[in-house]
């Protein structure tokens, strides 16, 4: 009897969807190993959230590690964490290194190669194993790795409570071109206007994304003392998968990734010329529909009419009752797999995306914490770095701008200017330091702050001799101003919630009622 493919598959998926979550805290545990902290931090956390998840990494990490370091037993291997750590580092699927190979998402180099005019070989060798496993099996990054493929068919499972709460739900089907529509004028606006904005709404770069921010805020918040849920790590990215989730379960059932999707676009363009297909032995075939059907891509593979849309995630085999569908290679296709598989022996290695998080420390630690944001301006690398990394109000904050051209590694020489913001409620903004400029001391040009109340800011850098746009715009959180839309949207959610069951109730009360009298 043939294994089915699904449960191999939700188990990659869970490991993936893991991987976001676990590596943000691999990433921080392993400052903490450098600045030799972690012992000191566990034991003042305590069983609060950010000591748990401090442990509970710290035990993970250590698995198979005896607790032994330079001949002293009982000592936390050290030596040994960092290098197991170093093996898991950005964000799967994102762009991460793991065990040494780089791994970067196709649509994350494609769209740093059209904003910027160029493909640096950073994003190149992460992009190889990538590349050589969708021309090889297909789609199987939307299919295998993606963590929308496992979490929206649990979400749409919300389905059945909406029908039960008298709530109508729609199975609208939309163009599939329109993914590709979508992935095209994204790139036209990256090579006219140098603005990459597909991973604001791609969801393996939103949570690869806030998993990070969620790491950094618990931490940093545990820092200072503070252990309650970091609720200001959500941003505009959740409200998009939200929004997203919304109209998969009462509208549209798999419309993201069949027909929105833009990293789907690009996968499914380059999957046309895949080894590994889906292929039906006509005489098995009974013509029972069941694999049309069940296919998430709303595709025909009962009428051999898959084509690069297919995603290989093997419902249709799975589902064939006369097991008249299955992944095969021809054997051309296994010859040149042979071949393909020759370049994957060798390790491709780059420096990972995500993997410098906003948090650090400098030479000198253990020491305060420091933020450290880094941007892209024409043909130069900013990286903004405050101190301390979590400033109070009315205290001095000093603010280091390193402004350095990475192709020619020279720095840029003109002065560059600073304005700070506090921003309010309705996007209106009270300005708090006028434009001026900063003490330069060999390339680096430094500032001080001084941000007056708990509140969320925003640091602009100008630096006006540049061609083009000249502006970059840092936010920061001084305190936890916390949203006033977070009260709003809880009231408001609890209200709203409070009238559908209200209505659910009338509706089945009146329904039994004409049951009642009809009988």
């Amino acid at each position: 009897m043939m294994r089915l493919i699904w449960p191999r598959r939700r188990a990659v998926q869970v490991l993936v969807l893991a991987s976001i979550i676990l590596f943000p805290f691999i990433a921080r545990y392993s400052h903490y190993l450098w600045a030799r902290q972690e012992t000191k931090l566990l034991e003042r956390w305590g069983n609060s959230p950010a000591g748990l998840l401090l442990r509970g990494t710290d035990a993970l990490m250590r698995v198979g590690l005896p607790m032994e370091e330079s001949g002293v037993v009982g000592r936390r291997p050290r030596k040994a964490l960092l290098v197991r750590a170093d093996h898991f580092v950005g964000s799967l699927p994102w762009s991460a290194r793991l065990f040494g190979l780089s791994l970067t998402d196709l649509l994350a180099s494609a769209e740093s190669a059209f904003a910027t005019r160029s493909l640096v070989s950073v994003l190149a060798a992460g992009a190889i194993i990538p590349l050589l496993a969708t021309l090889l099996l297909g789609r199987v990054y939307c299919g295998w790795i993606c963590p929308i493929g496992l979490l929206m068919p649990l979400i749409r499972r919300l389905r059945s409570a909406l029908a039960f709460l008298e709530l109508p739900v729609h199975d609208v089907r939309f163009w599939k071109g329109n993914k590709y529509a979508l992935l095209g004028a994204a790139a036209l606006i990256g090579l006219i206007g140098g603005l990459p904005i597909l991973h604001y709404i791609y969801p393996p770069a939103i949570l690869s994304r806030e998993a990070h921010s969620f790491a950094t805020i618990l931490f940093d918040r545990a820092e200072s003392g503070l252990f309650g849920f970091p609720w200001g790590f959500f941003s505009g990215g959740m409200i998009f998968l939200a929004v997203v989730a919304l109209v998969e379960v009462a509208v549209a059932p798999g419309f993201w990734c069949a027909t929105l999707c833009p990293g789907g676009a690009l996968y499914s363009a380059l999957s046309r010329w895949r080894l590994l297909r889906v292929k039906r032995t006509k005489s098995a075939c009974i013509d029972c529909v069941l694999c049309d059907k069940a296919c998430p891509m709303q595709l025909q593979p009962m009428t051999d009419k898959t084509g690069g849309e297919c995603d290989s995630c093997g419902v249709c085999v799975d589902v064939c009752p006369t097991k008249a569908l299955a992944f095969k290679f021809s054997r051309t296709d296994a010859a040149l797999m042979a071949l393909l598989c020759l370049g994957l022996a060798a390790p491709a290695r780059a420096h990972h995306i995500i993997g410098l998080p906003h948090y650090a420390y400098d030479e000198s630690f253990p020491q305060a914490p420091v933020l450290r944001l880094r941007e892209k301006l024409g043909p130069y690398e900013v990286i903004l770095t405050g101190y301390p990394g979590n400033p109070k109000p009315g205290e001095k904050s000093e603010l280091h701008v390193y402004v350095n051209d990475p192709a020619t590694n020279t720095p840029y020489e003109q002065q560059v200017l600073l304005e700070a913001y506090r921003m309010k409620p309705f996007g209106f903004q009270e300005k708090i330091a006028d434009a001026r400029e900063g003490l330069v001391e060999m390339g680096l040009h430094k500032f001080h702050v001084v941000y007056p109340t708990v509140a969320n800011y925003e640091v602009v850098l100008v630096l006006p001799e540049l061609d083009g746009s000249s502006t970059l715009r840092f936010p920061l959180v001084v305190g936890e101003p916390g949203s006033p839309w977070r009260d709003v949207a809880l009231f408001g959610g609890g209200f709203l919630a409070l009238l559908v069951v209200v209505r659910a109730v009338k509706i089945k009360r009146a329904r039994a009622a004409l049951k009642e009298k009809a009988a």
